[in-house]
C-alpha cells in the first residue's frame, strides 16, 4: 500500500504518467499542488483506484473535486503518510 504523491500538472510533467506505470490496486495517489490540474483531464487519472487531492490546493487553483477523488486537508495529509508505506513523490 505506497502512496504516490504528484505536484506536477500532467499538461507540463511526465509525473503522472510515470506514476501510473507503476501504480498497483492498493495504492493510493495524493495530488497536491499543480498536480491537483490532473482533475481536468479524468481521463488520465483512469489507472488510479483511490485518490486524494489536497483540497487547498484545489480551491487556490479555482479546481473542483469531484468523484472519484476525495478532498483531505493537511491533517489528512499526515494520516495518509502514516497509514502507507512507502511514500513515493513524483517530480517527472
Amino acid at each position: 500500500m505506497a502512496l504516490h504523491i504528484v505536484n506536477q500538472s500532467p499538461f507540463r510533467n511526465t509525473a503522472l504518467a510515470e506514476c501510473a506505470a507503476v501504480f498497483a490496486e492498493s495504492d493510493t495517489l495524493l495530488l497536491t499542488e499543480d498536480g491537483v490540474y490532473a482533475l481536468l483531464a479524468m481521463d488520465k487519472l483512469a489507472p488510479f483506484s483511490s485518490i486524494y487531492v489536497l483540497e487547498s490546493d484545489a480551491v487556490a487553483r479555482g479546481i473542483d473535486v469531484q468523484s472519484p477523488a476525495k478532498t483531505t486537508d493537511y491533517d489528512g495529509w499526515v494520516n495518509l503518510c502514516t497509514n502507507h508505506m512507502p511514500i513515493v513523490s513524483w517530480f517527472g
